[in-house]
């Protein structure tokens, strides 16, 4: 009855006179096929048709409001078309506004937008745009071996120098030491610190990393227990790939701090032998961390004597480092073709050097290398080195001082290894030439080596593997000392 009554009153404004005109619902009429409505009829349908109309203006000009707007949109009376379940206006919206032009005709007032005439014989003539390309697909070196090249698809250095991080002062920094983040250091006052990429941890794993430091730096009684626990929840836990980064800086802190301590050394190592051994961390991105520690404990010559009876050793830490780096290189060089070159070469300059080496130091790098010069491809260069050089070797170590018994000869053997692996079966030839007289040998190799070599001269020396065994016999053929090994190899303890 309200609606009825509603209707009625419009339709009376109507008969009095509305916006809606009949004239226009009888034009709607006949367009869609009824003909002669009576005036009765178009006089009420015109005064609904205004009614709705204003639900529609009023219902528009909330969402305008709402928007923040003082101008009507196309899109206010779209959205006020939805909000009463009817379908939107199609073909009217627009980004720009449409001036809208008055126009006098017999019938009444038009209004229209004003379109422009386009001539379709200048539209001819004129010059067609061009064809766009085609979707296609380019490869470009984002970095070699972690230096980026200078192209147009990588960022400009003006360009990198604005992300760069900006150093802060101290203060700044004792704020990241606050957050709990485990490897978070300060310095002094006037320490410049660079802030550091923000990587929030877990509660739970601050607390692992805290227990698992606190299990591996700890000596005494029950510490075993506590190590090979840690240890195996390292080598087998599939969720500390955010660790990772915490862990191998602890482990090189702990070898950089207590290389006179033989027990923190080993826990270092067998903290990278656990990790190295877990399938799910990713450590290819910190080898750069990781290989120095590793090669501190095979050159250093800081390393102290272990009581009689004790373990470890400093032999036990060198050749636990030796282990670790032939892991990694055996993991990691074929990615990096130039890791191998770079560590063999620290390792000869560690072997051959002059300056302040000692025979432990020198144990180390021979160890290091009789697990790389079998690869195919470094032996005949590190038979250059080291051959050519035997004799002057000799000389600095019988110089000198053996701390411990017997380790003299350890280099000795160790070294004749590392030669045994990088002789390859062709290499070696069939004939069998009698024993050279010892002071030949002595000429040669220099009187260390060349007892070494004349008392094994049909023995096997046992090499890093099994398949290259070869005796004193096959190193004398092979390698020619320093007769002619300075001009041929040219001269490597001079290089060094």
């Amino acid at each position: 009855m309200a609606r009825a009554t509603q209707t009625g009153q419009q339709t009376t404004a109507g008969a009095v006179g509305g916006v809606w005109k009949k004239d226009s619902v009888k034009d709607v009429a006949e367009s869609v096929g009824i003909a002669n409505l009576p005036d009765e009829v178009a006089i009420a349908l015109a005064g609904d048709v205004e009614y709705r109309l204003w639900e529609i203006i009023e219902e528009s000009i909330k969402f305008m409001r709402h928007s923040r707007r003082t101008r009507l949109k196309v899109e206010d009376v779209d959205n006020a078309l939805k909000a009463r379940n009817m379908e939107p206006l199609w073909g009217f919206a627009s980004t720009s506004h449409l001036p809208f032009k008055k126009t006098v005709t017999p019938t009444g007032i038009v209004y229209s937008v004003e379109d422009d005439e386009i001539d379709l014989n200048k539209v001819i003539k004129g010059d067609m745009p061009s064809v766009p390309r085609d979707i296609s697909f380019t490869a470009h070196w984002l970095a070699i071996e972690g230096v980026q090249p200078l192209i147009k698809e990588n960022p400009s250095p003006a360009e990198l120098a604005k992300l760069a991080p900006r150093t802060v002062n101290a203060a700044g920094a004792g704020v990241a030491a606050a957050s709990g983040v485990p490897g978070t250091q300060t310095g002094g006052a006037n320490s410049i610190v660079t802030p550091l990429v923000k990587h929030v941890l877990s509660r739970e794993l601050q607390l692992y990393f805290t227990r698992l430091t606190e299990a591996l730096g700890r000596a005494g009684g029950g510490a075993s227990e506590n190590k090979a626990a840690a240890l195996g929840s390292v080598r087998s836990d599939p969720g500390l790939h955010q660790l990772v980064p915490y862990l191998v800086s602890w482990g090189g802190e702990q070898i950089a701090s207590h290389l006179d301590d033989l027990g923190a050394l080993e826990r270092a190592l067998d903290l990278f032998h656990a990790m190295l051994d877990n399938p799910t961390l990713f450590i290819e991105p910190y080898l750069h961390q990781l290989t120095p520690p590793v090669l501190t404990c095979l050159l250093t010559s800081a390393l102290p004597p272990a009581p009689p009876g004790s373990n470890p050793t400093p032999l036990t830490i060198r050749t636990s480092a030796a282990s670790l780096l032939h892991l990694l290189l055996d993991r990691h060089s074929s990615a990096y073709p130039s890791l191998r070159p770079r560590i063999t070469k620290t390792l000869l300059r560690g072997l051959v050097g002059k300056d302040n080496r000692s025979l432990g130091g020198r144990w180390g790098a021979a160890r290091g290398l009789s697990g790389i010069v079998g690869e195919e491809g470094g032996n005949k260069a590190v038979r250059e080195w080291i051959g050519g050089g035997l004799k002057t070797l000799g000389e600095l170590m019988e110089r000198e001082e053996e701390i411990e018994e017997g380790e003299r000869s350890e280099v000795v053997r160790q070294v004749l290894a590392v030669l045994t692996s990088s002789l390859l079966p062709s290499d070696t030839s069939d004939a069998s030439p009698a024993s050279p007289d010892i002071h030949e040998l002595h000429d040669r190799y220099g009187p260390l080596f060349g007892d070494a070599i004349g008392a094994n001269w049909e023995k096997k020396l046992p090499g890093e593997g099994d398949f290259v065994r070869v005796s004193g016999r096959d190193i004398y053929e092979a390698v020619p000392g320093s007769q002619q090994g300075e001009e041929e190899a040219g001269s490597p303890m001079k290089m060094v």
